[in-house]
């Protein structure tokens, strides 16, 4: 049919047109972009996939960035480690020159060698920090260098490569040069020349068997982490060495002896022995800024106290009697005290105004009280009141009373753990009449004067309680209270090298009724408490001015302790004597460091620098093992970033070719649609003959 109304072969021609127009467009989208895929309309699911491998790329790309970068911190961190095993071999140098006995500089030159020896120690603790690798150093941990996960896992850990350098430190605590050490601060010379020389202190008749030490030996007790409590008690004994003194004479031979002690107590099948082979703690002699020598107790890992045992380790850790009788006769044991002048050494009254005498020590497991309330007719008849007073409260022989010399009467303890203090309450006049105060005191309950103590020292440079004024750090020991009247929470609170926080809550109640159970009942929650940091945290009771107080002590320098309140204030409080407050640890001392000024510390120090360039190679290995991984990580990645750039580029790129061929045919079609449809617009005009007939 011929219709003027409706030309279809002119609308089929514009359809075609508009088709082949839109072909045209769409290649040359595609032939002008480079992509295949240019909207989500033109391959949605192919579009997903493509997304998502450039998504990949991005994060390789960057990755690999990352990767490099830890590879060159790495290798910054691995030069600094030559340059420190360079100082090693010219420590090594120096320790073994000034070993030998046949060296001719003498004392002078020892401390010249020492000098430069120091020197030394102290660039390789500077050097340490600057690459990051001193102990808490900005690399001194476990190290998350982020790669990208790719395409092939969904886990997030799988993206990151880890580079364990915790144990990697290679400042010279951690090479074993250095590290916490226990000397007394004392102004006293183990040197031959001494009064107070290794042989004059054993040939002092005065040290002879003590403290339970028979003749020819002398003990030492040390507590620390893992080892302060007996195996499977809250028994704080820490471990004791005894150490044979045959033969002794120098302070080689006396270190070497100690050690040999140390040596054989370590061997034994139990874990406090372990724990105490694992800190590692060796004598030493060292020498003051004075020239003096010292007996010295030194540890890289551990924070740990010393204590003497008798008054032969006494005088060896420089603690010396108080008499004049002899210059290098040790301190007596804390078991002896002394009142003060009686007012009158006759017949004394008691029954109008009953004194109480409270005693703490003796072994018993708190304090306990006698009471004098008859007419004594002599001195004589007051002490035998008062011992069979003691014997009943105490046990036969523990506590002992005597009359001396210049009518003052003295107690003394058979028990030779620990001091005991004796103070009395009750009427003044008695009191001052017992020599327990003087005429001038208006306050009962003042104590008796005490003796000398066993010599215990914390090792200094180690964290612990402490107060900081005007630049300096001391001691600020915490009180004992007494036994419990409430139950009394001990929070201990620490931070390890990524920051992350431990917390430990340990409940003192009325069953810990001395310093002893309460250190040791906290000692046995850390060592359970299975926490790799809060393990490194040790209480200690330490004597401090005759008085048995507590401490925490640790290598570890971000810990607290916060001391929850009881009724009265029993428990532990604050070196102020409070509760409810929080205590930080400081760095106390510096610490020690080898030292070469004498012929046993250089020999000492060629055994610890040998060790140190063990420890240094084990930190290298770290080293090149995390360049490897790194370097291996980044090779895939960059193999990654190839593979799925490519899979990116089969699904989105455009055919260039093929879009070429078909921008050919779209022109073609397009020209034969225009000239189709001119030829369908005109066919309308053949009806105008048809009308003209």
């Amino acid at each position: 049919m011929i219709s003027i109304q409706t030309n279809v072969n002119s609308l089929v021609a514009q359809q075609n047109l508009s088709v082949t127009s839109a072909f045209q467009s769409k290649t040359i989208q595609q032939l002008t972009s480079g992509y295949r895929i240019n909207s989500s309309g033109d391959d949605a699911a192919g579009l997903a996939v493509a997304n998502k491998y450039r998504n990949s790329v991005a994060e390789l790309t960057q990755g690999v960035a990352n990767g490099n970068d830890g590879v060159a911190s790495l290798q910054i961190m691995d030069s600094g480690m030559t340059n420190i095993g360079q100082m090693l071999d010219r420590l090594k140098t120096l320790a073994m020159q000034s070993s030998s006995d046949g060296f001719s500089g003498g004392v002078t030159g020892r401390a010249t060698l020492n000098a430069e020896f120091q020197t030394d120690i102290k660039e390789i603790d500077r050097q340490a920090q600057s690459i990051g690798l001193n102990s808490g150093g900005t690399f001194a941990k476990s190290l998350s260098i982020y790669l990208g996960a790719g395409s092939g896992s969904t886990s997030a850990a799988n993206a990151v490569v880890t580079v364990d350098l915790s144990k990697s430190t290679v400042d010279t605590q951690s090479l074993g040069l250095k590290g916490v050490q226990a000397v007394n601060t004392n102004t006293y010379d183990l040197g031959g020349a001494s009064t107070t020389s290794v042989r004059a202190i054993l040939n002092d008749a005065g040290n002879g068997a003590s403290g339970g030490n028979p003749v020819g030996t002398t003990g030492f007790s040390f507590f620390g982490a893992g080892f302060s409590n007996a195996d499977g008690a809250t028994t704080n004994l820490g471990v004791t060495i005894n150490v044979n003194l045959n033969g002794v004479g120098d302070t080689k031979s006396l270190v070497d002896a100690v050690n040999a002690a140390i040596q054989v107590q370590s061997q034994q099948p139990t874990g406090q022995a372990s724990a105490f082979k694992a800190a590692n703690v060796q004598a030493s002699v060292v020498t003051d800024a004075s020239g003096n020598q010292k007996l010295a107790f030194s540890s890289a890992t551990s924070a740990f106290e010393a204590k003497a045992n008798d008054k032969t380790s006494n005088a060896l850790t420089g603690n010396f009697a108080a008499d004049g009788t002899s210059a290098a006769s040790g301190a007596q044991l804390g078991t002896t005290i002394t009142g003060g002048t009686n007012a009158t050494a006759g017949t004394t009254d008691f029954r109008a105004a009953a004194v109480t005498l409270t005693v703490n020590g003796g072994g018993a497991s708190g304090p306990k009280s006698i009471v004098l309330n008859q007419n004594y007719a002599t001195m004589g008849a007051i002490v035998i009141d008062m011992n069979a007073q003691f014997d009943a409260a105490f046990g036969a022989g523990n506590i002992v009373a005597s009359g001396v010399a210049a009518s003052k009467f003295t107690f003394a303890s058979a028990v030779t753990v620990g001091a005991i203090t004796v103070s009395g309450s009750g009427n003044t006049a008695s009191l001052i009449t017992l020599g327990l105060q003087s005429v001038a005191g208006t306050t009962s309950g003042t104590s008796a004067t005490t003796g000398a103590t066993y010599s215990t020292t914390v090792s200094a440079g180690s964290f612990e309680m402490a107060s900081a004024s005007s630049g300096s750090t001391s001691v600020s020991n915490l009180k004992w209270g007494g036994t419990l009247t409430a139950n009394q929470s001990i929070a201990i609170h620490a931070a390890d090298s990524t920051g992350a926080a431990h917390a430990l809550t340990v409940d003192l109640t009325a069953s810990e009724t001395t310093v002893d159970q309460a250190v040791g009942l906290i000692n046995d929650k850390l060592q359970k408490s299975n926490d790799s940091t809060l393990q490194q945290i040790t209480a200690v009771a330490v004597t401090d001015a005759g008085v048995t107080k507590i401490n925490f002590v640790s290598t570890l320098s971000n810990f607290s302790i916060a001391l929850g309140t009881t009724a009265s204030s029993k428990g532990i409080t604050d070196a102020s004597g409070n509760q409810g407050n929080t205590t930080q640890a400081l760095q106390v001392g510096s610490g020690g460091s080898s030292d070469i000024s004498t012929v046993t510390g250089a020999q000492a120090a060629v055994k610890a620098i040998s060790a140190a360039v063990s420890a240094l190679g084990s930190a290298q290995a770290a080293i090149g093992r995390g360049q490897n991984q790194l370097n291996y990580a980044v090779n895939l990645a960059q193999s990654q970033i190839t593979n799925f750039t490519a899979a990116e580029s089969q699904i989105r790129d455009t055919n260039v070719a093929q879009q070429a061929a078909n921008l050919s045919k779209a022109q073609t079609l397009s020209q034969a649609s225009i000239a189709a449809m001119a030829q369908a617009n005109s066919a309308p005009q053949a009806v105008l003959s048809l009308l003209r007939g």
